[in-house]
């Protein structure tokens, strides 16, 4: 089977996925990943193929060159729905830039490895979604003082 490299990419993209998951995901080795994607790889094993398509959750052909039923449309990002957005994850800079938190890129950075802060770390990019920015800023919240009687 000759895979179409260009679609295997597009899909593995649209799905948010790196090529370290997948290769976590399938045992193949990144770098044949990687060549996969950029059509150095001729013929793929029909087992190596049915193992990527069932970790992208696509049929097998769907990754293979030729196939009429892979377009431009399907190969898109599904748009975005409303609930969509607490799934978005955010980079320390745009984290920063938007003061949802009260630090630097450089520090949110340092306390996501440090594992001080709830944080997302994909292949060594850190990363945050919406309910990681809830979470850090509630470490940092002071409760209201209730008095001797409470």
């Amino acid at each position: 089977m000759r895979p179409h490299g260009p679609a295997f990419k597009a899909i593995r993209q649209a799905q948010g996925l790196s090529l370290r998951g997948l290769q976590d995901a399938t045992g193949l080795d990144r770098r044949y990943l990687s060549r996969l994607e950029s059509a150095q790889v001729d013929a793929i094993e029909a087992e190596r193929a049915d193992a990527l398509a069932g970790a992208l959750g696509v049929p097998t052909d769907a990754i293979a060159e030729g196939d009429p039923a892979v377009t431009a449309e399907t190969l898109e990002a599904p748009p975005v729905e409303v609930g969509d957005d607490e799934l978005r994850r955010y980079s320390p800079e745009h984290v920063a830039g938007q003061h949802w938190l009260p630090w630097s890129p450089r520090k949110i950075r340092e306390l996501a490895y440090a594992r001080k802060i709830y944080a997302h770390n994909d292949g060594g990019r850190i990363t945050l979604t919406r309910e990681d920015i809830r979470r850090t800023s509630a470490l940092g919240a002071i409760e209201p003082f209730q008095g001797p009687n409470a």
